[in-house]
């Protein structure tokens, strides 16, 4: 399950349509789509989709898959505090044929629009295609034609236009849109002899962790100075270096805390594995910048952003075994930025490599109960604060 958690206003059903590919990256296709909306403010929430294969079939307990389908996105939004919900279901197929009588998208829709209906009456039904939108059971033909809206109605809205902008861009799959292209051979060659050179290291070096921690600062460092657009001056046995330092828990958990504090000392202490009361509490506080609501944050970009491709070059050099710590890692931050679809992908992908890696699966188990990252949490609440405030002196 893909869920995005970032908040923000939009007007209308085209200006929300228009803005789920933005909010989740890329172009939605043969799938669900929820949409929390809250307030009268008409802020949008989580966004979260299931692919049309999660309705098919039967769970391994006997139930119907389309009903535990629908029954998981009507929790996520249930989780946001949602006041109603537009559930949109996506296809490479035309109107009307989608949506006709027991076509596999229209059972997917009306299952989850009529489990979410359940506890939010009004909740609406959209199907869009690549040639035209509609209401799922709209039967005023100038509201909505058999053949729906022009699809371009959204490509060219006020919101589309926003996003583009503001930087924002939406690829073509989400498939395109997760995917790191590997390095050269010959530098996944040399990536990979670094990479077994130094985890071999490890118990000869007496300063390993701390020269494993030079380099990730450096290539932080590098990737960071580099131009828009231009390749980072960093050698492929560096980003071997890295893999193998990774693999290692406490530099792995180092990497995660220097992602979230500017504490070298506490840092230093995780990665050498020597960790003691104090830096135990330093680093409980580091965390809770990305999972307490009270003390949470917005990742630093000017931080996580260069480690972000620098963690997605280690990826994109080594051989597949070595790929899970810095997967997890990066959806770890794709989690705490709120952009749950990079994050779900990532974690997905460190898993199809080790399947019992313990982080990846506390991050995955946040996801699938549709819990945000805290400063998305806090924002909420400082949203519902506003909302009653503006109610209570409108009836005063």
């Amino acid at each position: 399950m893909d869920i995005n958690a970032t908040t923000v206003r939009v007007r209308g059903p085209q200006d929300l349509l228009a803005f789920i590919p933005f909010r989740l990256g890329y172009q939605p296709s043969e799938c669900v789509v929820v949409v929390s909306v809250r307030g009268r403010r008409e802020i949008v929430g989580l966004v979260a989709r299931l692919e049309l294969d999660a309705y098919d079939g039967r769970c391994p307990d006997g139930r119907p898959a389309a009903g535990a389908a629908a029954e998981s996105l009507a929790r996520v939004v249930a989780t946001d505090g949602a006041d109603r919900v537009v559930v949109v279901g996506y296809t490479r197929g035309e109107l009307p044929g989608a949506i006709a009588p027991g076509t596999r998208l229209r059972r997917a829709v009306e299952a989850t629009a009529a489990r979410i209906e359940t506890e939010l009456p009004g909740t609406e039904a959209w199907v869009v295609t690549p040639g035209g939108y509609r209401a799922l059971d709209c039967s005023d033909p100038l509201c909505c034609p058999a053949t729906g809206r022009p699809a371009d109605d959204l490509a060219h809205s006020r919101t589309a236009a926003s996003m583009v902008l503001a930087g924002r861009s939406v690829a073509p799959s989400r498939d395109a849109r997760l995917r790191i292209p590997l390095a050269p051979e010959q530098a996944r060659r040399s990536a990979a002899r670094a990479a077994t050179r130094w985890a071999r290291a490890r118990t000869t070096t007496p300063d390993w962790a701390d020269r494993s921690l030079d380099a990730w600062r450096t290539a932080v460092r590098r990737t960071g100075a580099a131009e828009p657009g231009e390749p980072a001056e960093i050698s492929p046995a560096l980003y071997g270096k890295l893999a193998a330092a990774l693999a290692h828990r406490p530099l792995r958990d180092a990497v995660l805390l220097w992602l979230t504090t500017e504490d070298g000392d506490t840092v230093l202490r995780t990665a050498r594995g020597t960790p003691d009361a104090e830096t135990d509490a330093a680093a409980s506080r580091a965390m809770s910048r990305i999972v307490d609501p009270a003390g949470a944050t917005r990742p630093d970009q000017d931080r996580v952003g260069p480690a972000v491709h620098v963690l997605e070059a280690v990826a994109a050099h080594v051989p597949r075994s070595r790929q899970v710590a810095p997967l997890t890692l990066l959806g770890v931050v794709a989690w705490w930025s709120g952009d749950g679809a990079m994050a779900s992908g990532r974690l997905d992908a460190a898993l199809a490599v080790d399947d019992g890696y313990t982080l990846a699966n506390l991050v995955v188990s946040a996801l699938t109960a549709g819990l945000p990252p805290g400063w998305v949490r806090r924002e909420t609440a400082e949203l519902r604060r506003e909302e009653r405030a503006a109610a209570e002196l409108g009836t005063a």
